[in-house]
C-alpha cells in the first residue's frame, strides 16, 4: 500500500491506496480502531478496484488531531477523494464508519455511488427513542469507571471472536489513552443526537451485520432499517461485531456480490 497525508490546521490525516483498475472503493474503520481492521478487504479488492483505507481523525496516525466530530471526520473523506482526483466512490464504513460514510451521503452525495454499513446503524434520529438517546448521552461518563486495563481487555473481547481479530483490536486500544477513548466514544454518541434532518439516502445501501455482533442495538436498529426503506440485509456468519475481520471470506464475498449488482 502506499501510504499519503494531508495536513490541514486541525492536524494530520493518514490514508493508504492500492490498485489502479475500476472504480473506487474507501473503507472507515470503527470508533478507537484504525485502517488496519480491513487489511483483509485491501488484498481481496485491490485487483480490481482503487482501494483506499485511512486512520480516521484522532485515530491511528491521524493524531493529534483537534475538534473531531463525525461531520467533520465525512469532510475529511471527500478532501481525501480530491486529493486522489476520485469523483465518485463506493464508502464502506464498519460501525462508527457507518454514520461517517452516512454523513458524506447526506451532504455530499454527488460524491457517493454506494453505501456498506457493517455493524452501524442509520443516522436519522427517528430511529432512536427516548431511552436510547438518554443510554447514548451517558455512555462516555460510564466508560471512565472502568480500569484501564480492563476497559480495553473488554471491549476486545466484545467485538471480535477470533483470537486475531482481538489481537488486533486490543493492540489498537493500547494505542489510545483512556481519555482519548472516553472522548472519541463522546463524539460519536453526541454526534448522533445532533443529527436532526430525517432523509432517505437516493442510493444503494447495503445492511450488514455479525451473526454474534452483541454491541449496544446494532442488530435491532439494522433490521427495522431493513423493514422501513426495504434495503437488502446481510448476515456475516461465525462474526462479531468487527465482522469483516472476524470472517473476512465472508464479508468479502458479501460485498463484492452487492457491487457486482449494481
Amino acid at each position: 500500500m502506499e501510504h499519503k497525508t494531508i495536513v490541514s490546521e486541525r492536524g494530520p490525516v493518514h490514508y493508504w491506496t492500492k490498485g489502479q483498475a475500476g472504480n473506487c472503493l474507501l473503507f472507515t474503520h470503527g470508533a478507537t480502531m484504525d485502517h488496519g481492521m480491513f487489511l483483509s478487504q485491501v488484498e481481496h479488492f485491490a485487483k480490481n478496484y482503487k482501494v483506499i483505507v485511512w486512520d480516521v481523525p484522532a485515530h491511528g496516525l491521524s493524531r493529534p488531531y483537534r475538534d473531531f466530530s463525525m461531520p467533520i471526520a465525512a469532510r475529511e473523506i471527500v478532501n481525501i477523494l480530491n486529493a486522489e482526483a476520485i469523483e465518485k466512490a463506493h464508502l464502506i464504513g464498519q460501525s462508527m464508519g457507518g454514520y461517517i460514510i452516512q454523513l458524506v451521503a447526506l451532504e455530499f452525495p454527488e460524491r457517493v455511488s454506494s453505501l456498506a454499513a457493517l455493524g452501524s446503524s442509520p443516522i436519522q434520529p427517528d430511529y432512536y427513542s427516548g431511552l436510547d438517546n438518554w443510554l447514548l448521552s451517558i455512555t462516555p461518563a460510564l466508560l471512565r469507571l472502568y480500569p484501564y486495563g480492563y476497559l480495553i481487555r473488554i471491549i476486545a473481547e466484545q467485538i471480535a471472536i477470533r483470537k486475531e481479530a482481538q489481537t488486533y483490536a486490543h493492540e489498537t486500544l493500547k494505542g489510545l489513552t483512556k481519555n482519548e477513548i472516553v472522548a472519541i466514544m463522546g463524539a460519536v454518541y453526541g454526534g448522533l443526537q445532533q443529527i436532526s434532518r430525517e432523509m432517505r439516502l437516493n442510493l444503494p445501501v447495503l445492511v450488514s451485520y455479525g451473526e454474534f455482533d452483541k454491541t449496544g442495538k446494532v442488530k435491532s436498529y439494522c433490521d427495522e432499517w431493513v423493514r422501513r426503506e426495504g434495503r437488502p440485509l446481510k448476515i456475516v456468519p461465525d462474526a462479531a461485531h468487527n465482522a469483516n475481520m472476524d470472517n473476512p471470506d465472508a464479508f468479502n464475498q458479501i460485498l463484492e456480490e452487492f457491487l457486482a449488482g449494481l
